[in-house]
Parts: C-alpha cells; structure tokens; sequence
C-alpha cells in the first residue's frame, strides 16, 4: 500500500485537511516521529496539501510528489542542504521567506531532523516563526522533543505521529518479522519487509542468546556479526527485544512476547538467564551502541561484546 495513501487516513492529517479548509490552519507545525520515513512523507504530503486543492489525488508516484520530496521546486524548499541544519541554512530560509511564490498559491519550508539542527541555527529562526509572512509555511519533523527549543515549540502547532496498532499496521504489511521489528512505524516496517536479510538477521540475533554457550563459541559468532555490520542497529533492536521477552517469560506473561516465532526457543533457554543478567545485558548494549556512535573499532568492541554477555550471563546467576 502506497505510504502516502496511509498518512491520508490518519487522524492528525485529516484534522489539518479541515484546518487548511476552514482558513486556521498554522503557519508553523512541529511533528514529533520516531520514523523518518514516515515523517519525511508526511511533510511532502502536508505540502502538497497546502499546495493543491488536488492533493488526495497524489501519491508518491506523482510529479507534484517527486518535485516535492526531492527539494528541486522553488516553492517547497526542504532543509538541510548538507548532513543538518546550520546557520547558513536558517539564514537563506528567512531570507526566502520573504521572496514571494514562484509558481505555486505558497511557500512551503520542509525542515528535516530538526532535532540535529545546531541551538545557534533554530535561534536564528525564532522570529520568522513568530512572524511568518503571508501565504508562509514551515513543515518541521524533529525525532525528539528534548533536542528542540522550547521557544521554538511554543511558536509551532505540535503533532506526535503515533505508531499504528499490531492489527493496523498487519493490514499494511505481510511479513510477520518486519510487523514486529518495526514497532508499528509504518515507513520502518516497509523498509524492513524490503529487506532481504531480514530473517537471516533475526535468526542471529537470537541464536546469541540460544545457541552461544562458551567463549570458544565467541569468535564464530563475531565473524558472522561483523558480517552484518550494515545491520548492527538491527541486531541489536532484535536483542533488546528478546531481553523483554525473556523477562515476560520470567513473569508468566509469555502471551505479550513479540518475538513470538521465537516462543519456543527463548522459553527453552530463560532458566539460563536470570533477571539481573538480562539488566546487565541491557546495558551492554548501550554500550555497544555509544562505541557505534564514537566509529569504535568494531571488531574489538563486539569481541568484548559478546564475551561480556557470557560473563554476566554466569555471574548474575
């Protein structure tokens, strides 16, 4: 199914459908999404929406779209030019804010990852934002609240973009795997059911727990990891999942596991685990994550990886 028709139904495009139609729609809209490709096609769509009376005939293969989401049309402008969004860019927005529509009825300003954007370029765009000019819109998608201003939140109509429900998001996608993995972000469980190695990768992941028992084990195991590097994030998501399950397995609740093809074989191996462990675990993977983050050697940093968690796994018993 096509994303664009999905963030059509939802209920917060709708409500600014009738906002744009009764003439209150805001200036300046602030969404909140953990799926930048869920985020990235609501701010096309919401341009579009803006644009033309004929946006609901639009979809992602439509020249309108494809103008919009590759920032090559000079009324709807999309930020950052280079990896975020610096004071250049915020000083060439409100300069071009105030240059009137070229082709289109407005001007349209699509501001990716704000929440990477520096403190001095979200600043600079205070006043605009307060200010906007007529027939001026700025569409602003930021992962984390906590990353942008809060004068620049209390200038903006806030929009939390929720995942959708188990059985929703099974109406979009086929591929029980990427329905679980992708947390009900549309976008991320598209790409992930995309995604070739996606069972193969989960299949690993488990097997850390499963069928790793010994540090003679250890070198096997990281091979195969560093295989995967492209897909470490991945790896580690299917860990953090099989942590919860295995602690839901603990408690008895084993009918909220949501890593349930793997039911069976994480119940086999939960005595080997005990909580603490699982907790130590946990923060192993934060730390493997920070490393990530910090270009660490990877090939060392998985090594003490995976000896640690046979390290806990056998003194948190």
């Amino acid at each position: 199914m096509d994303l664009t028709e999905i963030i059509k139904k939802q209920s917060f495009f709708q409500e600014l459908v009738q906002e744009k139609e009764s003439g209150t729609l805001s200036n300046a809209i602030l969404f909140f999404c953990e799926d930048e490709i869920s985020a990235k096609a609501t701010l096309t769509l919401s341009a579009l929406m803006i644009e033309f009376p004929t946006f609901d005939l639009m979809n992602e293969k439509s020249a309108e779209y494809v103008r919009a989401s590759s920032g090559i049309d000079l009324d709807m402008r999309r930020y950052p030019k280079g990896e975020r969004i610096v004071v250049a860019d915020s000083n060439e927005i409100v300069a071009e804010a105030f240059v009137r529509p070229v082709n289109l009825p407005n001007k349209v300003f699509l501001l990716e990852n704000f929440d990477d954007a520096t403190e001095e370029a979200q600043n600079k765009l205070l006043k605009v934002l307060e200010e906007p000019p007529k027939n001026v819109y700025f569409l602003i998608f930021s992962k984390s609240e906590d990353r942008v201003l809060p004068t620049i939140k209390s200038r903006c109509k806030k929009i939390k973009i929720n995942p959708l429900s188990k059985e929703e998001i099974s109406k979009i996608c086929d591929d029980e795997l990427a329905c679980i993995l992708g947390g009900g972000y549309v976008g991320k469980t598209l790409a992930l059911e995309k995604n070739e190695d996606l069972k193969m990768l989960t299949d690993f992941a488990v097997s850390l727990f499963t069928e790793m028992k010994n540090s003679k084990q250890v070198i096997r195991f990281s091979r195969k990891f560093l295989d995967f590097q492209g897909e470490t994030d991945l790896i580690l998501q299917v860990l953090c999942l099989a942590i919860e399950d295995l602690v839901k397995i603990k408690c008895e609740s084993e009918n909220l596991c949501r890593l349930r093809p793997y039911l069976d074989e994480l119940k086999d191996v939960e005595a080997e685990f005990s909580v603490r462990s699982l907790c130590e675990i946990s923060k192993l993977i934060a730390t493997l994550r920070e490393k990530m983050e910090f270009n660490a050697n990877m090939s060392v940093a998985i090594d003490n990886f995976l000896l640690k968690i046979l390290e806990v796994k056998y003194i948190c018993k």
